[in-house]
């Protein structure tokens, strides 16, 4: 699978327009789309927040995406689910519990998940996560697996991640789900507080993906697969879960509700929350919270410390990388 495009048609369309093929309740609930040049949140507009942004707005006509002339375009007020939000540059992302998500070069999109009963349900962001690494591995060889609660990794590096949020149009309450993914960043491209802990789809397959690709096809993999996750729950997803669930049977380190908790991760279970396993052999879960190998912060702590001007100037900051 070999994508090679001339720069001019890159810098015509860095989002890839006519890659974006998601499915039919999307296009049938909203067919609208905001191509940003460059914005705070994709998330934050996307419910209303932020500061107006340049670009196109495109619509859906039955044939195709039809973009209009680059405008300085307002917040949405009046998200409608199926409704999506790309920007090319993203300077205020963010990541699970208030982490800033740093812009490496790659996909920042944002989707009203079309209204479903699944979307509400107690794991579905875990849920998202895996479908994300299955089109990933699927569609475009990407050795991804997850990391809870939805991080998309590769090996011990992070490729991306997602992040839930609710929203309202009237007494309407709706899910907002934000996705960013490294993708056309080189292993020198990434800040010095993200080296040899964040990787790309460059990186790791050699291919220049098009956003627009790689986002239409999680919508679109997300939009078909909806009813069978209300209807038949985790079941058929088992297999693909234990397989690529990277902290199974691994000894972790984990940090929730202000308290440290060390033992053996045991899966997840159908609330999507962690099952982790201590010393006596007791089950516990876990719906929130920040995990780390055990084996990888021994080592991260047998290193010297010999911090550069970069690192000390990044010292201080968060990253969801």
């Amino acid at each position: 699978m070999k994508r090679l495009f001339r720069k001019g048609s890159v810098a015509r369309d860095w989002f890839g327009l006519d890659f974006f093929q998601v499915g039919p309740r999307l296009l049938r609930d909203s067919g609208t789309l905001y191509l940003l040049d460059e914005v705070g949140s994709t998330s934050e507009f996307l419910r209303g927040g932020g500061d107006a942004a340049q670009g196109r707005l495109c619509r859906w006509d039955g044939w195709g995406w039809k973009a209009r002339k680059r405008a300085r375009l307002e917040p949405v007020t009046d998200p409608v689910p199926g409704m999506v939000v790309v920007a090319r540059r993203q300077s205020l992302g963010k990541g699970r519990q208030g982490r800033s998500w740093d812009d490496c070069g790659g996909l920042h999109l944002s989707v009203v998940v079309p209204p479903h009963r699944a979307s509400f349900a107690q794991g579905f962001s875990v849920w998202l996560g895996l479908l994300s690494v299955l089109v990933l591995r699927e569609d475009f060889m990407v050795d991804a697996r997850l990391k809870w609660p939805n991080d998309i990794m590769v090996g011990r590096r992070k490729l991306g991640g997602i992040l839930l949020e609710s929203t309202r149009s009237g007494a309407e309450k709706m899910v907002v789900a934000g996705l960013g993914m490294n993708l056309s960043t080189t292993r020198s491209g990434f800040p010095s507080h993200l080296q040899g802990v964040a990787t790309s789809t460059l990186i790791e397959t050699g291919q220049l993906l098009r956003p627009g690709e790689v986002g239409g096809r999680i919508i679109a993999r997300v939009e078909q697969e909806l009813d069978s996750f209300q209807e038949h729950g985790w079941g058929p997803y088992r297999p693909a879960l234990s397989f690529l669930d990277c902290l199974l049977g691994q000894e972790v380190h984990l940090v929730s509700g202000g308290r440290d908790y060390k033992g053996r991760a045991a899966g997840i279970d159908d609330h999507g929350a962690l099952l982790l396993e201590d010393a006596a052999g007791r089950i516990k879960g876990f719906s929130a919270g920040d995990v780390h190998l055990t084996a990888l912060e021994q080592t991260e702590a047998s290193r010297p410390v010999n911090f550069s001007a970069a690192e000390r100037r990044h010292g201080n900051e968060s990253s969801d990388h």
